[in-house]
């Protein structure tokens, strides 16, 4: 009687036999359509599929504009209207800070072996401004200097049987990481090795500062000069091994994330058929969102924000966002985005927690982890739309998923039970926004009369 609980705190001024009612209703709805395996089988087949077509899909290369077009042909079959828009990104300045860190200490090193602490400490601070603004805060600080290409994003649009009175996004990206070194090459030590190289270029900061100014006031070098500069050398080996942490070539992509792109297609699918048999949602539009560029620091979606903030702020939007689905035991909830630096909407991610909980899913919902990155559904919830991101993997700086940012990104690695609850999961939030519109609008009704 989990899910009992959920709607009754949706239904208003109704009586007790009422609810019972109202929930008997909802819970025989949603057993005629609940997924099953074959269901998140074939999710998994439309991720395999695309990815035998396309192979790895980095932003701007031909192989991700195939996977767009793949896609938005698929969604066709679901859909009222698809929209396929393009943008402009830099795909390679999101990560571009770490080699221009590197490029920048090595410079610093040599000012601060003559003796310059000035121009090292200028330095060094235009390449730490760019790890905080480009990653820390996803800003677009660095990309001019980079080149550009076009991407693409795909968006499905299932429209109710009756007037519109809200619209839920299920999204997710189609584009592909680069392969991360660190990830295949001595995993354990990637949060050493990261914040290792970083910290040095924090520490030589801090030293190249301190003694500008000691400089500035006596004239002079103290005479522990020797010790900044001893630390420069032997800190170079923390630091120029980020120079290697990103590959030139793409993964596959399966769970980071394509398999949520397949997701999406299996809702759409459900929604279009009960359409078809005039059993279709009443007042909610569906949109099935593919974005491109999240892994450039989440372009794709910012693109689409930009051109659309009207549309997704005149009726109430929701964002379920979906992002590396590849183990049921670790399934979680975003109540935060992009390091800790945007909030999300802890109210839904609690409404899909507990959706979860009363489907026998394990889960919680949690802020992301600082130096984790951020997912797509931070840029939507910068516009005023709720929005979480489901999860299903470690994440954190000392654990992911085995496959994440590696070569070994396939089908192969997702858990087809992560599949089956990311699909239940969404499937029981729709309806319970639905189940609340209805009675919402049937009170205003009761009221008016």
């Amino acid at each position: 009687m989990i899910l009992y609980k959920i709607v009754e705190k949706s239904v208003p001024h109704t009586s007790s036999s009422d609810h019972l009612l109202y929930f008997q209703h909802q819970l025989s709805s949603m057993e005629a359509t609940a997924f099953s395996n074959k269901d998140a089988q074939n999710a998994l087949k439309f991720t395999d599929d695309i990815i035998k077509q396309t192979g790895p899909r980095l932003t701007g290369d031909p192989s991700d504009a195939l996977g767009a077009s793949l896609i938005k042909a698929k969604f066709e079959q679901v859909c009222d209207e698809v929209q396929e828009e393009s943008f402009s990104v830099h795909p390679k300045a999101f990560l571009g800070y770490i080699r221009l860190i590197v490029s920048l200490y090595i410079i610093s090193t040599v000012f601060i072996w003559i003796n310059l602490p000035l121009l090292a400490g200028i330095l060094i601070t235009f390449g730490l401004s760019a790890l905080v603004f480009e990653f820390f805060l996803y800003y677009e600080y660095i990309d001019a200097f980079w080149v550009k290409k076009t991407g693409t994003n795909i968006v499905g649009i299932i429209e109710p049987e009756k007037e519109v009175k809200q619209q839920i996004l299920i999204s997710g990206h189609h584009d592909s990481a680069f392969i991360f070194n660190f990830f295949i090459h001595q995993p354990k030590l990637y949060a050493l090795r990261v914040f290792g190289g970083i910290g040095s270029a924090a520490l030589l900061w801090i030293f190249s500062w301190i003694w500008t100014i000691i400089q500035a006031i006596t004239n002079n070098n103290p005479g522990w000069v020797i010790g900044i500069k001893i630390f420069t050398l032997v800190s170079l080996l923390f630091v120029l091994q980020l120079w290697f942490f990103r590959g030139n070539k793409g993964t596959p992509g399966a769970g980071d994330n394509l398999i949520s792109i397949g997701i999406a297609h299996e809702i759409g699918k459900k929604i279009a058929k009960l359409k078809q048999e005039g059993k279709g949602l009443e007042h909610t539009r569906i949109m099935i969102c593919s974005w491109d560029a999240e892994e450039c620091g989440l372009r794709g979606v910012r693109a689409y924000a930009k051109k659309h903030r009207t549309d997704l702020t005149q009726i109430p939007t929701y964002n379920l966002n979906i992002d590396c689905p590849y183990y049921l035991q670790d399934l979680f909830f975003l109540t935060s985005d992009i390091n800790g630096s945007v909030p999300l909407s802890t109210q839904m991610a609690k409404e899909c927690e507990e959706i979860a909980h009363s489907l026998n899913y394990p889960a919680t919902s949690k802020p992301i982890a600082f130096l984790t990155g951020g997912t797509d559904a931070a840029e939507l919830a910068k516009i005023g739309v709720e929005a979480t991101t489901l999860m299903a993997m470690p994440w954190g700086n000392s654990e992911r998923a085995a496959a994440y940012h590696t070569p070994d990104d396939t089908v192969d690695a997702i858990e087809p039970e992560a599949v089956e609850a990311a699909l239940n999961i969404v499937w029981g939030y729709i309806e319970k926004k639905e189940a609340e519109i209805k009675s919402k609008i049937d009170h205003n009704l009761t009221a008016d009369l």
